[in-house]
């Protein structure tokens, strides 16, 4: 049978998320727990996918990985979280035998930003996102068209503000650089016609946001996942908060996630 898992992950303990031959990778580690757990053994028969990759540093709080099990997904889970490190499956799901994660409904990333920057100036450059747009100057891949971003929310938690982006599929380092140019209209160093013209499809280079402070929130699909008890997740990743703010952050976060 075939089963997903949403997993969570801090970034900076992996040299990135795609499996590679000499590096510690987030699916690397997938992989080692589900075949010390003798769930499987190769990867290419299980037909082992993630929904995300996300880049070397940024975390992850529901990315999705899915394989053929022999085990039921309820039973495998135990299995998993006992033989992963600093990994954690927190839900999970029986899927189609066809099933692919990339294949979602949408996905959602969270920047978190620990400024003194003014949250009107940055919605107000962040509406210019939403829709359709022309986004080669907000990603490192070649140019391949028009791009719809859902939805672009700017929040304040009094702690820190957050900067939600929602669309069902990411470019290369998209959300890292929509979030540099935002900071850079709130600071006064670019204007909003720069942007606009940037999403018309005129070269920019606005920068790039550091990767530690995003976060994948979740990837949704048109089913529900079974979730564990929050009160287990937090207990699980409480004993990773050796830096204080963030990981604060990623604990509610997880929370809020997990209650969904």
């Amino acid at each position: 049978m075939r089963v997903a898992l949403k997993i969570a992950y801090d970034g900076a303990a992996f040299f990135g998320h795609q499996r590679q031959p000499d590096r510690r990778t987030v699916e690397g580690e997938c992989l080692a727990a589900l075949r010390a757990g003798k769930i499987l053994q190769d990867p290419r028969q299980s037909f082992f996918r993630s929904a995300s990759r996300t880049d070397r540093g940024v975390s992850a709080v529901g990315n999705v990985v899915a394989f053929d099990s022999p085990l039921r997904a309820d039973a495998l889970v135990g299995v998993f979280n006992d033989h992963a490190e600093q990994v954690w499956a927190w839900a999970y799901s029986d899927v189609p035998p066809d099933f692919h994660p990339r294949h979602a409904t949408e996905r959602w990333y969270r920047y978190h930003l620990d400024a003194n920057l003014a949250v009107d100036s940055l919605r107000k450059v962040g509406a210019l996102f939403q829709g359709e747009h022309d986004f080669r100057s907000f990603t490192s891949d070649p140019p391949a068209g028009r791009f719809a971003l859902n939805r672009l929310d700017v929040g304040d938690d009094g702690d820190m503000i957050l900067v939600d982006v929602r669309a069902g599929s990411f470019r290369r380092g998209m959300v890292r650089r929509i979030v540099e140019a935002m900071v850079a209209y709130a600071e006064g160093d670019v204007s909003l016609d720069m942007v606009r013209t940037a999403l018309e499809g005129k070269r920019y280079d606005f920068g790039v946001a550091p990767p530690k402070p995003l976060f994948l929130m979740d990837v949704t699909y048109g089913f529900p996942f079974h979730v564990l008890r929050k009160r287990k997740a937090l207990d699980e990743w409480r004993a990773l908060q050796s830096d204080a703010t963030l990981r604060l952050r990623w604990l509610h976060s997880l929370a809020d996630a997990a209650s969904v």
